[in-house]
């Protein structure tokens, strides 16, 4: 399932000449443009054209230009605007008149992430498009949708994935719809023969994950003793992760844990959660976490983040060991 609307086109064969992708969930966003591609093969197989343009290379009018260019032969074009809605109103009106007279054998996608479901009745080309069901949003799931999402992609790989289980990976893995994708087809790989995919089963394998290793390094960093710390980044380094990426992770989650602390108290996590544009799941993991810090130590160990990066950036010591050193000055308090 892509999104409900563009099912329906689909099976009805009554596809737009142009939609418009919005909203905070690319990776959905993405999933559904690849949908549309595999829905507009030509009966030989053959995939259609696609053009894919970024909007700051490209005016709008000289983009919708080449939906005219579409060759004679094959399944014809599929054309990708990616960050339209940086285009001014006024230029924006260039898509009414393409909507007057579209190209045939052309199909258009604008991608719009940062576009919300309450600025389309401030422009009239987004209206316009929302009244003819060619406006899509893909949003951040809630913490029950989450679920259920990955309930029907286990399906999909036939798989049955408990409740159980998805809240296990959610919990491990986090809420990135990309990097659960990932885990769960890792995980049914895993599981062989075995239909159902439990929650031990996926304890077994997303205690791999990339995302699950980087919050367990900052549990450690709120353990007194140092062995924890260690352990973390060498499983962290073992799976191959960069050391400067480490340390960017690092710092991203020292932010949260800094801008959560400094969050009004009592804010329900659903609040906190549109604050820090992240799900609401991992705020009860950054409310635990953030308990064992106070804020100047977390300031702390952020200058101890960046003076490490500035040596990894201009010295040719052991990355590993400059990373050693700093989680050995960091910790909780």
């Amino acid at each position: 399932m892509s999104h409900p609307i563009l099912e329906r086109h689909l099976k009805r064969q009554t596809l737009k000449p142009l939609y418009l992708f919005y909203g905070d969930e690319e990776f959905l966003m993405y999933r559904a443009l690849e949908r549309l591609g595999k829905a507009l093969k030509g009966p030989e197989g053959e995939a259609p054209v696609k053009v894919v343009l970024e909007a700051q290379e490209v005016g709008l009018p000289e983009f919708l230009s080449q939906t005219r260019m579409t060759p004679l032969w094959g399944a014809g074009q599929l054309l990708v605007l990616r960050r339209v809605e940086t285009y001014p109103a006024n230029v924006l009106k260039a898509i009414l008149d393409y909507l007057d007279h579209p190209a045939p054998r052309a199909w258009v996608v604008l991608l719009a992430p940062g576009l919300k479901a309450r600025d389309l009745s401030k422009n009239a080309v987004w209206t316009r498009l929302q009244q003819e069901e060619a406006a899509l949003g893909f949003f951040h799931l809630k913490e029950g949708e989450l679920q259920q999402w990955l309930a029907r992609e286990a399906q999909a790989l036939g798989k049955t994935l408990t409740l159980a289980g998805a809240q296990r990976l959610v919990d491990m893995v986090g809420d990135n719809l990309s990097e659960l994708a990932q885990e769960l087809e890792k995980l049914a790989l895993f599981a062989g023969d075995e239909k159902t995919l439990t929650p031990a089963l996926v304890g077994q394998l997303a205690s791999h994950s990339r995302s699950y290793n980087i919050f367990a390094l900052v549990d450690a960093l709120g353990d007194p003793g140092a062995q924890k710390r260690l352990s973390a980044l060498a499983h962290l380094l073992d799976l191959g992760e960069k050391p400067a990426r480490i340390l960017g992770m690092l710092a991203r989650q020292l932010r949260l844990l800094l801008r959560l602390k400094d969050s009004p108290p009592g804010a329900p996590p659903e609040a906190l959660a549109r604050t820090l544009e992240i799900h609401p799941g991992v705020v009860k993991k950054l409310s635990r976490q953030a308990a064992r810090f106070t804020s100047p130590s977390l300031q702390t160990n952020l200058w101890r983040l960046h003076q490490t990066d500035l040596h990894l950036k201009t010295s040719a010591g052991n990355p590993r060991l400059l990373l050693e050193w700093c989680l050995l000055q960091m910790g909780p308090g």
